[in-house]
């Protein structure tokens, strides 16, 4: 008998299993897509009611499970009426990564191009006296990345609490505000004390 006849339940097998597997792929595609656009549809009625921050959330949330630019252009617009202008800017920076229409890629440009000049900046400068072995830095309460240490960031308007601590040294803390608009607010880290050559209490 010709060997091909025995081949052929084999290569029959092969192709349904990926059929299959294309098949299974695609629900999940479109799974995940169902559940994006209902929390855009959901993000759009709460911006009709006046929900915000709500509506923010929303947005994001759709935009985790498929990155639009249509999303990021709707959360863009939902973070500038939450007066979080560097929010607002990274979303519409986003949305120009993915854009393929001109028109949101006009609109997206647009809000850039507009908000630029009225952003707000945080710099953490930490000078080279202050850079103790093992420092390590905080943004109210999130780690703060030496990369971004001396730079000016584009940060939304409100309160920072900036922490540092260091192995054998005291902890260190200060709050700031900067405004929500063209504010630029610099913190300098000072040199950290030892814990040793701390000045211990008088007795009682």
């Amino acid at each position: 008998m010709d060997d091909r006849l025995h081949r052929a339940p084999r290569r029959l097998l092969i192709a349904a299993t990926s059929v299959i597997c294309v098949l299974a792929h695609t629900a999940t595609v479109r799974a995940q897509s169902a559940e994006a656009e209902s929390l855009f549809s959901e993000g759009d009625a709460l911006m009709k009611q006046g929900k915000v921050p709500e509506a923010c959330d929303a947005f994001e949330a759709s935009n985790r499970i498929e990155a639009r630019a249509g999303t990021l252009i709707r959360l863009g617009e939902c973070r500038e009426k939450n007066h979080q202008l560097a929010s607002a800017w990274s979303a519409y920076k986003d949305a120009l990564t993915r854009v393929k229409d001109a028109k949101k890629k006009a609109i997206a440009t647009e809000r850039v191009t507009q908000l630029e000049p009225k952003l707000s900046y945080l710099t953490v400068s930490v000078p080279d006296d202050s850079r103790v072995d093992g420092l390590a830095l905080t943004r109210n309460g999130q780690p703060l990345d030496p990369v971004l240490w001396n730079r000016a960031v584009p940060v939304n308007g409100g309160e920072y609490v900036i922490g540092g601590r260091a192995p054998g040294h005291e902890e260190w803390t200060t709050t700031v505000t900067v405004p929500n608009e063209s504010g630029k607010v610099s913190v300098e880290v000072p040199k950290f004390k030892e814990l040793n050559k701390l000045v211990p209490p008088p007795p009682n």
